[in-house]
């Protein structure tokens, strides 16, 4: 195999065959001993020592390479350490855009992928996956309001459960990072904060840490998502509509991400019509209406995600959140 046959059949393994982009991340990233590696694995180091004709202690330190550079992971079974490369595109931009050696070529080839490829790749994915792998999470509601809240959507209980936490950069962020908005929001959950923790690319959180960074992301105008499951999330993600994959591309949002449970609602008559929540909204489901010689905010229904960016910052307390779906519609898994 030689080695355009290498990178192109790197790309292949993660879904994104016939790329015109994928094979050059993998080749700015992973010369050609590490490339065929990768493709030899899952296996122990002991197992791809043997298929490949090194010594364990070679293979072992190749290996660590690899996963520092977030090109392999690591799952330890009762035979050992097994080592497997990324699973999917995904995988392989946010871990390896956090490798500390990521230059900003690496960085700007990524950005060309996300704009001119991922787009297509989506909606690929989004035909064959019953929902969005992802979803909105409101934010962060007074005790008093969380009578309707699952543990699951409630963004304070998601980080208390997760036993350990940590935070990296965001990675969207950091390839198109124009927007000025806070960069270290990514937060990491339980096995992923592992993760993250051994390989050297975030710090470890305190819970109150932690909810320090929910709350400047909401102030700053930031949409939580998380991982579209009832069980097991392993991220907090604080997107932007401008940089992020999430809702920054030309997609409608819930091509990649499912709304939460909820919608926001106005209290016509509480509301002054300042229009701070119309400026709040990334997804355009605001927009001032006349009303009695005056001005309300009007609410879209079919455009709002849910997450409560609109409520936090109404400075009449106009906008209230309510449950519209059936707890069902968050996949129990």
């Amino acid at each position: 195999m030689n080695d355009e046959d290498i990178y192109e059949k790197l790309s292949e393994r993660i879904l994104t065959k016939g790329s015109k982009f994928v094979p050059d991340l993998f080749r700015m990233i992973a010369d050609e001993e590490e490339a065929r590696i990768m493709l030899a694995t899952p296996g122990t180091a002991e197992d791809l020592a043997q298929r490949l004709g090194y010594s364990v202690e070679d293979m072992e330190a190749k290996l660590d390479t690899l996963f520092r550079k977030g090109l392999v992971f690591k799952a330890r079974k009762p035979e050992g350490t097994i080592y497997r490369m990324c699973r999917d595109i995904t995988q392989f931009h946010d871990a390896t855009i956090l490798w500390e050696g990521a230059t900003r070529e690496y960085l700007d080839l990524w950005k060309r992928q996300t704009f001119e490829e991922l787009p297509d790749y989506i909606n690929m994915i989004s035909m064959i996956m019953p929902k969005p792998m992802t979803r909105v999470v409101p934010v962060n509601q007074p005790v008093e309001a969380r009578q309707s809240i699952l543990a699951y959507e409630d963004v304070e209980q998601i980080v208390k459960d997760a036993g350990r936490l940590a935070v990296v950069n965001c990675t969207c962020r950091m390839v198109d990072g124009k927007c000025g908005k806070p960069l270290e929001v990514c937060i990491q959950l339980g096995k992923a904060a592992d993760y993250t923790l051994e390989r050297g690319t975030g710090r470890e959180l305190s819970v109150d840490e932690a909810m320090e960074i929910i709350r400047q992301a909401e102030e700053a105008g930031l949409v939580h998502v998380t991982m579209n499951k009832a069980y097991g999330s392993h991220i907090i993600c604080n997107c932007c509509g401008d940089c992020c994959v999430a809702f920054g591309l030309p997609l409608p949002p819930t091509t990649i991400v499912d709304p939460s449970r909820f919608q926001a609602r106005v209290d016509e008559e509480a509301c002054s019509g300042c229009g701070t929540c119309v400026d709040r909204c990334l997804f355009g489901a605001i927009s001032m209406a006349e009303k009695d010689g005056g001005e309300i905010s009007v609410i879209e229904a079919e455009k709002c995600m849910g997450c409560g960016l609109c409520q936090v910052t109404c400075p009449e307390e106009a906008i209230s959140m309510v449950a519209v779906r059936e707890e069902s519609f968050i996949p129990n898994i």
